[in-house]
């Protein structure tokens, strides 16, 4: 028969790992928002010239 004993966290440990996760989760992240401001400015060009396309079709 064998037994099977999964490794068990500290308090302390376990505070510490859940610590830095939310750090982590909650950080500014400047190349992130760069990128949704590109993607934001990308969008809004292209509905504008789709909706220039729009027009002058006619």
């Amino acid at each position: 028969m064998t037994s099977y004993t999964a490794p068990r966290l500290t308090d302390a440990l376990e505070r510490d790992l859940l610590a830095k996760a939310m750090e982590t989760e909650f950080r500014f992240h400047l190349l992130r928002s760069i990128k949704n401001f590109a993607l934001g400015i990308a969008y809004f060009v292209n509905s504008v010239r789709t909706q220039a396309n729009a027009r002058y079709t006619y």
